[in-house]
Parts: C-alpha cells; structure tokens; sequence
C-alpha cells in the first residue's frame, strides 16, 4: 500500500511543476505546431574580436555524474579556449532534486544561464515564457530532426543535448559464471536468466527501476515496458490508458517483479552500483547510464557489457534532454554564442565521446576507437531511431501529472496485487 508520505511526495512533484507553470504564464491546452527544420547554410565564423565576453553558469545534474562528469565539462570547457574573454561556471544539483530547483529559481526570475532539461520539463519552461529564441545563433547550423519538437511557431527555444535511448545491459563476468550464453530477447528468458544467474552465482539477477520514490527516473523508464507491448497513453486526442497493450505491459511487469530476480527496494543508484560491482547480472537502463558504468573506473570496463535491443515485441523510450538559454540571463549574447559554439562541428565532436551512444543534434559519428572500446554501444546507436518520446501525445504539458497517477496504479499492482486491468481502469477514469 502507498504510504499517506510517499504519496503526498509524489504530489508535491505535480504541484510545484504546475504552481510555477501557473505564477509565471497559463498552461496552454494542445502542443503548438511543430516548423520545418532549420535549413542548412554555410557555417560562418564569428570574428574572435567581436566575442562577448564574461561568465555564464551551465545548470546540469551530470555534472554530478561519476567519470562522465568530468569528461563533459572538459567537452563543454574547450568553448573558453573558441573564445578566451568568457568563463563557463557549473551549477549541479543532483538529479531527484534538479526540476524542483529548476523550476523555482527560474520562475523567480533566476537560474542557471544555460541549462539542460528533460523534455517533459522544457515544454513547461517554454510555456510559461523562460526560454530565448536561438535562431539567429543556429542559422545554418546542420541539425536533425530530434531538435523538431523545439522549434515552436517557427523559432527555436533550444537544441537537442542528447537523446538517449535504453537496451537490455548484460555483466559478461556474472553471465559468464552463472552460465548465461546470450542476452535474453523475451520475458520468458528474462526471468530464466534472472534465475540462472541467482541460482548459480552471488549476484541478483536483474534490476529496473520499480518505486514511486523515485517517480521521475521510474515514470520514465517504465514506458519501455508500455511501448514494448505496443502500447501507449493516448491517441493523440483522447487517453488510452486502460488498452489491452498496457494492460498486458503492467501484467508482464509484475511477473518479473513476482519472479524472485529482482532486488525489491534497492533504488537505480544501489543496482547500478551492484552492476558495476559484478553483483548484478542484467538491467534496462539508458546509454547515459551504460556510458557512466564503463567510465567509472569500477570493476567492469566497457569491454565487459554486453546489450541487446529490449526482450519485449516493440522498441521502447528514449529521454530528451535539451539545451536552452535562460531567457532572464544577465549575459544572453554570451550565454546564445555558447549555444552558437556547440552547435558547429568543433563543439558537436567534442561533446560526442562523453555522450556515448546518444543521438545528438547533429549527426556526428561515433569515433572508431570508441566502438572498439564500448561494443555495447552499437545496441543503442541501431535502435536510436526507433525510440519513442516520453511525451503522452495530445496531453503534453500534463504527462508528469498523468505519469504519476498511472504509476501510483502500477504500484498497487505490483505491492498489493490488484488486478492490472482494474488499476488502470480506474487511473482512466481518475484522469478523465
């Protein structure tokens, strides 16, 4: 049963998203209209002498992030090297913390001046008027269409930072030892090497994300499993949360939660260490996550994961994360010449190595001796394409607070064995 605590938690998340959203602009009711691209010109280089100069903040929570951290802001830092008269500062705040702080300081007016955020928290930051147009500085610029969404009424409010897609992680060590050939491509095999591994080896079998505690990374990561069954929220116009698709998703869920492979109650920071430590055999997580793991300097290195596509029938989610400019920036020129900087091929290669497998805003390649390096990647490169957004369609500036009633169904489910089909049906109608 969900505690009165964890349950007001979970609230609290909806009401500060939507009491910041309603202090600083009205809620719009449909998604605007999406523009064309931006069309490709030359790439014209500013004269050094005609720099802006100063300091700009970069708000980021994987700044925090072990190994890959540092790697980013030595990707990011090189723009003071472009232009010598301007200092880049972090802001981090971990990543349950980061929306909440977000959304506070900038609806006081506040902030970091560049930032990066989830597209579920993007919409609501263009929505209440927070973001600066970046035309002028991504004229000509080559961007692909994953930077589509944030063109808005023909300006766009910011670009993509990487759009992370999530695959079936194996530790080849523990698969190794418990006797575990290949990765698994169905439920069914799943919960059998989950089993195999926990019979014949110290380590759990497989994790996932599975409490309201930690609603934003579980809302998230749980929509692998709706997608994976074909399934989805709405259909554009009115919601379909109770469809058999979903049905059969959150039905499938609690199997491999009832399966005795998973370790109830360790939260993704605690699994991803075990995974890490070769105490977990396998896991869904995102290539930002896989990356993290084979640069942290643990016991596993990128030659010791192995991936595959999700053991479900269709391709899953992938989260968005969006640079932008604070519209309430002391130093916008600097802040949008930054975002100029990082658009162009210099700044797009740079960042690519500790983005990983990601799919940026232009398309870079992986470098060769990356691949080499983390064969695991080549998963998540191949079904990139095919991922789906996190955004409920039709209901966009709600999906946060429709995530959380339709996963407060989906815990009832799993820790109170109601019917899946019930749970849903009345988180449909709870929402209508």
């Amino acid at each position: 049963m969900i505690s009165s605590r964890r349950y007001r938690a979970g609230r609290m998340v909806t009401a500060v998203l939507a009491a910041t959203a309603l202090l600083v602009a009205a809620c719009a009711e449909e998604a605007p209209p999406v523009a064309d691209p931006v069309e490709e010109a030359p790439e014209v280089e500013p004269d050094p002498d005609e720099l802006p100069s100063g300091s700009i903040t970069f708000g980021n929570w994987q700044w925090l992030e072990e190994g890959r951290g540092d790697a980013l802001w030595a990707a990011v830092s090189a723009y003071e090297d472009h232009n010598p008269d301007a200092t880049l500062e972090q802001d981090a705040t971990p990543f349950g913390d980061y929306a909440d702080t977000l959304y506070t300081e900038m609806g006081a007016g506040l902030g970091p001046d560049v930032f990066i955020s989830l597209d579920n928290q993007w919409v609501v930051l263009h929505d209440a008027g927070l973001l600066e147009p970046l035309d002028d500085v991504i004229a000509g610029a080559p961007l692909n269409v994953t930077n589509d969404a944030m063109n808005i009424d023909g300006q766009q409010y910011g670009v993509t930072w990487e759009q992370v897609s999530y695959a079936l992680l194996g530790n080849e060590h523990v698969m190794e030892e418990a006797g575990v050939e290949a990765l698994p491509t169905t439920v069914d095999e799943l919960i059998e090497a989950g089993q195999q591994i926990q019979d014949n080896t110290d380590a759990d079998g497989f994790a996932v994300r599975h409490r309201i505690a930690e609603f934003a990374g579980w809302s998230a990561d749980f929509q692998n499993w709706a997608y994976g069954f074909g399934g989805s929220w709405s259909d554009g116009e009115q919601l379909t949360i109770d469809s058999d698709e979903n049905v059969e998703a959150v039905t499938e869920f609690k199997r491999v939660y009832d399966s005795g492979i998973m370790p109830i109650g360790d939260d993704a920071a605690t699994f991803r260490s075990k995974f890490q430590e070769n105490s977990l055999g396998l896991m869904i997580d995102n290539s930002g996550a896989a990356l993290s793991f084979a640069t942290a300097g643990a016991a596993i290195t990128g030659q010791d994961m192995v991936s595959a596509p999700l053991p479900f029938p269709d391709h899953g989610a992938h989260q968005k994360l969006i640079i932008s400019v604070n519209a309430n920036s002391e130093n916008i020129d600097l802040a949008k010449d930054f975002i100029r900087w990082f658009v162009t091929e210099e700044g797009q290669t740079l960042i690519r190595p500790p983005l990983g497998a990601s799919t940026l805003a232009t398309e870079v390649p992986l470098p060769d001796e990356f691949l080499e390096e983390h064969p695991w990647a080549e998963t998540y490169v191949e079904i990139g394409p095919y991922s789906k957004s996190l955004l409920i369609a039709g209901f966009e500036m709600d999906t946060m607070d429709y995530y959380l009633t339709i996963m407060e169904a989906v815990e009832r489910v799993i820790t109170e064995d109601q019917d899946p089909r019930e749970a849903l049906e009345q988180a449909q109608q709870a929402l209508e």
